[in-house]
């Protein structure tokens, strides 16, 4: 954490980053110290990891690159986890051991460059993350979709029909990346109908699908190719803004999907199952289709795939200068700036009108006095904010709503001056017309980006019993035998750590791609061999062609996947594709021999073991597995985010578990793009209850009761597709927490299996 001259706000920094067990609050003067639940300390040996390599008898280990794939995959049934060593033999760890080893989560190498103080940014951050006065209605935050363990458990008007492509598969290296769109309706619920325990899982006839005369792919009887989303917006054109007024200006529109009746128009909703923010800052990149690139731009969320993108910088005897500017381990900053303009999401805006809300436009919303008042609009200037709250608690107006300052200060407080301090006016395009924009409200894109990313930096479940018997080697209230069998199965049997691998759970962390040289790897599928971007897979959870994921292309045409941009740019002469304008990451450090058989993926001819761009990859290997693909998630909290999968198909994490032990939903249908182990496991019904209760001992309580750092302001959310106000109310919560923990998705078992899918996978 950056330094400050206020000794108790540098005590206070310091409590965040070392994650120990106390609460340290200030406020009017007063020093608060907040002890949390003996269940949250950790044992005395977790400061002393020479005492527990010793009683491990093992050495740490974090590496879960290629190697260690090959290593899980070949594990037997009799190599069994009895303490904490044996689970780093296979890369598993106390999450918490293994940021303190690292020196932190992973942040921007240049962070310094931009950023004066890293704890002005958190409270920055923070604020405009819950502030419901970002969106365009004046209800919609951020928060509005990730305001329970980090997503959203709302059951009334939350169903998408899908939005799919046609039946039109171009080849092994293109794929479906050029097919045509096309769009079903709903099957599971009506917009504004609640979502109950019986509808599901979404597929309850296994590798059924109805092949429409026009070459769609329809859900077959009985199933539903519907998704779970977030509540965003009403349809509405952007009409401009009033400095002052937290509701923008709009043309309420009907829209033609989420209505009642053909007359009334309902809050739109998310085309996929909204992903948790609570250890984000672990993902390479992050949504499920990971279009958030690892390098922020400031504009967009695709990186220096978006050459254009520029900021103003104010340099010393030149003035404002138009810049490039890329930050990397950036990804939360790339996926934050994408909800605030998007139609369905935050903002008011009619895309095939051209239509909608720019970033610099929120800027001077939100920074911009009232022609009246003469005063911006005040942070959270609608919500209570709880005086004991862990970042935002020395700024709120308690008993008053909001904090006692404005953007404005938190942005100067917080970023390097020469990002806002011109005074030079740039006239810009904006809604109704062209408008002299400050070179604070020009960056405010690049602002706001990084300081939500700052924030949800410090949303770090580390403190599950997982976590503390992997530090303690000693069975606890949420880790016992039935967890170790558990833990036994997701390592042995149930074949999960392939993909759920490392601390974090997912190899598609930072970690696992080695912030870049691990990008792009090779491996067998159900038929042949294939290269693929590292932690995305297909698994035959909804047949490809209703969403293709990671297979599908930027606002600009190219493709999202590394893997597709390395073979689009090598094969171009070949395939008629278009070489990459812009740096392609991992392409330097594709594998030369593939993870599963050792195969040679090119010619090494300096046999540094890697496909160098000027050594052809071999014709078995000119293959793409992107469609279909999505990111694995971590696991930490998955008892509280349900429901489950990029659709949000299966309510309980006994469905989840069911569906891997029956070999996936669309076996056949995916056979070109569908991962090697997604096989049957033959997992006994003793088995499945035991790898629940080993996902379940990955609860962070301190996100169940909502302590510190996952703590937050009042916010009113919509509660159906009608409500233009927020009418479902959650309280401000300060650092110490609910007495009433969250709950799963529909309040359900998560042993409860609800109803097992006919039929079987095969291949």
């Amino acid at each position: 954490m950056a330094k400050s001259n206020d000794p108790w706000m540098r005590t206070i920094r310091i409590t965040m980053q070392s994650s120990l067990a106390i609460t340290v609050m200030i406020f009017g003067g007063t020093l608060f110290v907040q002890q949390l639940p003996m269940a949250e300390s950790t044992a005395n040996t977790t400061d002393h990891p020479s005492q527990m390599e010793k009683m491990d008898g093992d050495s740490r280990d974090h590496s879960n690159g290629p190697h260690d794939r090959r290593h899980h995959r070949g594990r037997h049934h009799g190599d069994r986890i009895n303490h904490p060593g044996d689970a780093r033999k296979v890369g598993l760890d106390s999450l918490r051991l293994a940021v303190q080893k690292d020196g932190g989560v992973p942040l921007p190498s240049n962070l310094e460059a931009v950023i004066s103080d890293r704890w002005a940014a958190i409270q920055l951050g923070k604020a405009l993350f819950w502030d419901m006065q970002v969106g365009s209605d004046g209800v919609q935050a951020c928060a509005s979709c990730h305001f329970h363990a980090g997503t959203d458990n709302r059951i009334k008007n939350a169903v998408n029909p899908d939005e799919g492509v046609t039946n039109s598969r171009a080849g092994d290296v293109i794929g479906y990346s050029n097919a045509g769109s096309s769009r079903q309706g709903f099957e599971t619920k009506r917009p504004d109908e609640s979502l109950t325990r019986e509808d599901f899982p979404f597929v309850k006839v296994i590798d059924v699908v109805t092949r429409m005369s026009d070459g769609t792919i329809a859900p077959g009887s009985n199933n539903s190719n519907d998704i779970v989303g977030s509540m965003g917006v009403k349809s509405t054109r952007y009409d401009g803004l009033q400095p002052g007024s937290p509701i923008e200006l709009g043309t309420p529109l009907l829209d033609p999907v989420f209505n009642r009746d053909g007359k009334i128009t309902m809050r739109a909703i998310e085309h996929r199952n909204t992903p948790s923010v609570i250890n984000a800052v672990f993902n390479f990149t992050n949504f499920w289709d990971g279009r958030a690139n690892p390098h922020f731009t400031g504009r967009t969320s695709f990186g220096d795939q978006d050459q254009a993108a520029a900021i103003l910088v104010n340099r010393s005897g030149v003035g404002l200068v138009a810049e490039h500017i890329s930050i990397d381990n950036a990804s939360l900053a790339s996926q934050a700036v994408a909800p605030p303009i998007n139609p369905v999401e935050m903002a008011f805006g009619e895309p095939t009108m051209g239509n909608g809300r720019r970033l610099r436009e929120l800027g001077q919303k939100l920074l911009r006095p009232s022609a009246s008042s003469n005063h911006p609009l005040t942070p959270l200037g609608g919500q209570y904010v709880h005086p004991y709250d862990s970042v935002l608690g020395w700024l709120s107006k308690a008993p008053e709503n909001g904090l006692s300052t404005t953007y404005e200060s938190m942005i100067k407080n917080a970023f390097v001056a020469l990002y806002w301090n011109s005074k030079e006016l740039t006239e810009l395009p904006s809604t109704p017309t062209p408008v002299q924009f400050t070179q604070m409200e020009v960056n405010f894109g690049f602002f706001f980006g990084l300081a939500i990313a700052m924030y949800e930096a410090t949303l770090v479940a580390d403190r599950t019993p997982f976590d503390e018997w992997m530090e303690t080697g000693q069975f606890n209230h949420g880790f016992h035998k039935k967890e170790l069998a558990g833990l036994n199965v997701f390592v042995n049997e149930g074949r999960c750590l392939h993909c759920h691998a490392g601390p974090e759970l997912t190899n598609a962390s930072v970690r696992s791609a080695k912030s870049g040289p691990n990008l792009i790897r090779a491996m067998a599928m159900v038929n042949g061999t294939a290269l693929y971007d590292n932690g995305f897979y297909n698994l035959g959870v909804t047949p490809t062609t209703d969403d293709i994921g990671r297979g599908d292309t930027d606002i600009f045409g190219q493709p999202l996947a590394f893997t597709r941009q390395a073979l689009f740019d090598r094969l171009s002469s070949i395939l008629g594709t278009p070489r990459m304008s812009f740096p392609i990451m991992g392409n330097a450090h594709i594998p030369a021999k593939d993870e599963d058989l050792g195969l040679p993926v090119c010619e090494d001819v300096n046999a540094d073991g890697l496909c160098e761009p000027n050594e052809p990859i071999k014709p078995n290997f000119q293959r793409v597995a992107a469609d279909g693909a999505f990111k694995v998630p971590g696991l930490r909290n998955v008892e509280l985010t349900g429901p489950y999968f990029h659709n949000g198909g299966m309510a309980t994490l006994r469905q989840a578990v069911q569906f891997y032990n029956r070999g996936g939903n669309f076996c056949s249908f995916n056979i070109n793009d569908i991962h090697l182990l997604m096989t049957p496991l033959k997992l006994t019904d003793e088995q499945e209850e035991q790898l629940v209760a080993f996902l379940v001992s990955l609860t962070d309580s301190r996100v169940k009761y909502q302590q510190g750092p996952f703590d937050h302001p009042e916010i009113r959310i919509p509660r159906d597709g009608t409500d233009a106000v927020g009418m479902l109310q959650l309280e401000a919560v300060g650092s110490g927490g609910t007495w009433a923990p969250l709950q799963s998705f529909l309040n359900l078992d998560p042993q409860d299996p609800i109803f097992t899918p006919q039929g079987q996978c095969a291949r």
